[in-house]
């Protein structure tokens, strides 16, 4: 055998080998890719899941029934007012505001009641629930989620205190204690929520 043909029977051993070798490359690469994208888009549905829609539910949650509380709240205090107006105008309004008392009285402190039983009894355990879904899923959330953890965890904190009536009123005053406090965090969980839905619908990983 020539060294011509030897040359030819040894580039036609090689190159189906190779062929075969890249061939083999290739598919590994595109599995690996393929596995990839596969693990991030399970990572993206976990993060709804499990952490944002969570978070985002407990917070509609929490804002309608405060919102509720509010309108009663609200309504009461102006039936309030006109009925003891009403009584004010009558011939005998001492009498007339002393019977209103009594007899419409309880029915108006009745919603007052409610709303601290309601408070306590539903919407501190959703923070209390909301502050827990933020610990136990930390890992699921995004870099410039995680600063707001010590937001609502100081402000739940707050709460307890104001609850088990160990801080002055006047102390959580100061301290700037309100809901508004909270709201760049739940602009932030609305605007996650929202980017994270677009990447999955589109399939942007």
């Amino acid at each position: 055998m020539s060294r011509l043909e030897l040359a030819r029977w040894a580039l036609s051993m090689t190159i189906p080998a190779l062929a075969g070798f890249l061939g083999v490359l290739v598919g590994a690469w595109l599995t690996s890719k393929r596995e990839e994208r596969q693990r991030r888009f399970a990572f993206l549905e976990r993060q709804l899941r499990d952490f944002y829609s969570p978070l985002i539910g407990l917070r509609s949650e929490i804002r309608k029934k405060s919102e509720l509380r509010l309108r009663i709240s609200s309504a009461a205090n102006t039936e309030w007012q006109r009925l003891c107006e009403q009584m004010r105008n009558t011939a005998r309004p001492e009498e007339n505001l002393e019977r209103l008392q009594k007899e419409k009285g309880p029915q108006f402190d009745a919603i007052i009641n409610y709303n601290n039983e309601q408070f306590a009894k539903d919407i501190l355990p959703a923070y209390r629930q909301m502050l827990a879904v933020f610990r136990d899923n930390l890992w699921l959330a995004d870099p410039e989620t995680r600063p707001h953890f010590d937001n609502l965890l100081e402000f739940v904190d707050l709460w307890e205190r104001w609850v088990a009536r160990s801080i002055p009123h006047e102390v959580i005053k100061y301290l700037g204690h309100t809901e508004e406090t909270l709201h760049p965090f739940y602009d932030h969980l609305e605007k996650k929520l929202d980017e994270l839905r677009l990447r999955l619908s589109e399939g942007r990983a």
